[in-house]
């Protein structure tokens, strides 16, 4: 479930933006927050200091009916952007409508049998209605006014979200807010009494129980930092110890940087295929970094899918794959240089392949240990990187270990030497703080018996920005199997740093 809470990371980050904080004042009103004491006194807010015994979560102000709507939309947008993620088919599920199919779908009368399984009935759907609720409480409205939220969300989506596509399904409309609300009125007590428990064991409880506290605080939507303790995106981005550089060298796209960097990150790329092998493959992920204070140690997780378009012996869409986990510290550092080492584990998180999309993705050698069905991988490395002025270089050296990997080339254990390289320059241009930089990747499979062992790519590109950066990049495959079967690679990412 890991993957589905990162699927909202990046839509309520930036919405955020948005509606941070709206000071202006305003009467309490149906939509007001369960603190009775809250009184209106010489033109602001004022918290009675007993408040009502009900869980409160406290802001700059009461949540009023226009913060409602605003929430209201934030949760719609982030159940588009859980959906355009999280679904394999999406051409069949998401894509395949028109304006005569929605029509025609909402007007039928919903049905109780919607083919779904009995986890995805009973346990996915009450847990997004339970999501829905406590998004509600954690932005600060009351228990009625989020159960009717939660009520609302479960209506979209029916109708404006998997209705485009499919008849709506009238147990949906009744199991996701039936039993979705009083879980999360069960899981906010629970996650409230822990909190107090002032322990490690019983705080880690907490915000499972009530994932919301990862992501909101005070009103304001975030990402809490578990390296740190810090909640972030609450304001202007502080630079300190190596974040200067840290931000200055967050644009290798397939190697580890030295320096640990915070951030938020989605990207998609685009394969363009050989006529002989396809038309396209699709990657895209979502990746969260945490440093610790020190900025000498991140901790990274990344959650990968891989698609294929037309690919002889695959069915057109895309699996989820397999995650990687990483750890790396700062062993050196000087006022221009620093070495870091970094340990990689890729356990086998893709529960599928049954329509044979990962073994064609395969093909596309650079990213083995993400995408074969059933591998274990771990991956031992050194970065560094030297800088002066504008210009940086970065290199990193790694192996990895892939172990069960029959489903690549029918061994059970595959060893792969990683080489990389980049250099960037930053053009002083201050309001969109672009970097031009060219990566080079090399990767040779000692046990390949089957192809060349070695493939090898350059990709330039460009980044813009420091908080908010958007990158672009073109990878060409210039040797190696990799380039038998693709021409280019095109790269698109956003990042929101911390």
């Amino acid at each position: 479930m890991k993957s589905l809470y990162t699927g909202f990371f990046l839509i309520l980050l930036s919405l955020n933006l948005y509606t941070g904080a709206f000071a202006q004042e305003r009467p309490v009103d149906l939509f007001a927050t369960e603190e009775e004491g809250v009184v209106y006194k010489n033109g602001e807010y004022v918290y009675n200091p007993e408040p009502a015994a009900a869980i409160a979560y406290p802001g700059d102000r009461p949540a009023g009916f226009r913060e409602y709507m605003i929430d209201t939309g934030i949760w719609y947008t982030v159940q588009w952007a859980g959906r355009l993620y999280w679904v394999r088919d999406k051409s069949l599920k998401i894509f395949n409508t028109s304006w005569s199919k929605w029509w025609d779908n909402i007007t039928e009368k919903p049905e109780w049998d919607d083919g779904d399984t009995f986890v995805v009935n009973w346990i996915a759907h009450p847990f997004f209605g339970m999501l829905s609720y406590q998004f509600y409480r954690a932005r600060g409205h009351s228990m009625w006014a989020s159960a009717l939220g939660s009520i609302i969300q479960s209506t979209l989506f029916e109708y404006a979200i998997e209705g485009l596509a499919v008849q709506p399904s009238l147990h949906d409309l009744i199991i996701n807010p039936g039993v979705g609300i009083p879980l999360g009125i069960s899981m906010e007590y629970a996650s409230e009494w822990l909190y107090k428990q002032d322990n490690t064991v019983a705080t880690v409880g907490a915000y499972i129980t009530n994932p919301m506290r990862f992501f909101v605080r005070d009103r304001n939507i975030g990402i809490l930092n578990p390296a740190s303790g810090t909640f972030e995106f609450r304001g202007p981005i502080t630079i300190g110890n190596s974040k200067a550089e840290a931000l200055s060298l967050g644009y290798p796209l397939y190697f580890e940087g030295p320096l640990p960097l915070g951030r938020v990150m989605a990207d998609l790329e685009v394969v363009a295929l050989k006529q002989s092998f396809g038309d396209q493959l699709f990657f895209y992920s979502i990746r969260l970094e945490f440093p610790t204070e020190s900025g000498n140690t991140g901790v990274y997780i990344d959650a990968p899918y891989g698609g294929v378009n037309n690919v002889e012996g695959a069915r057109n869409g895309y699996e989820f794959s397999n995650i990687t986990i990483g750890v790396k510290q700062v062993l050196a550092r000087a006022q221009n240089y620093a070495v870091t080492a970094g340990l990689e584990f890729v356990p086998p998180t893709a529960f599928t392949d049954s329509q044979g999309r990962l073994e064609a993705v395969t093909a596309y050698r650079r990213d083995l240990p993400t995408y074969i069905y059933k591998a274990v991988t771990a991956t031992p490395y050194l970065s560094a990187g030297i800088w002066k002025d504008a210009v940086s270089l970065q290199g990193s050296v790694g192996t990895d270990f892939i172990f069960n990997a029959e489903n690549f080339q029918g061994n059970s254990f595959d060893f792969r030497i990683d080489y990389s390289a980049a250099a960037g320059v930053n053009v002083p241009i201050e309001l969109i703080s672009p970097l031009v930089f060219v990566e080079f990747n090399g990767y040779t499979i000692t046990t390949d018996d089957v192809n060349d062992k070695t493939d090898i790519f350059v990709t330039p590109g460009i980044r813009f920005g420091k908080r908010f950066s958007p990158g672009f990049a073109v990878q060409f495959p210039v040797a190696g199997p990799t380039s038998d079967i693709a021409d280019s690679n095109f790269y698109f990412d956003l990042q929101l740093r911390f």
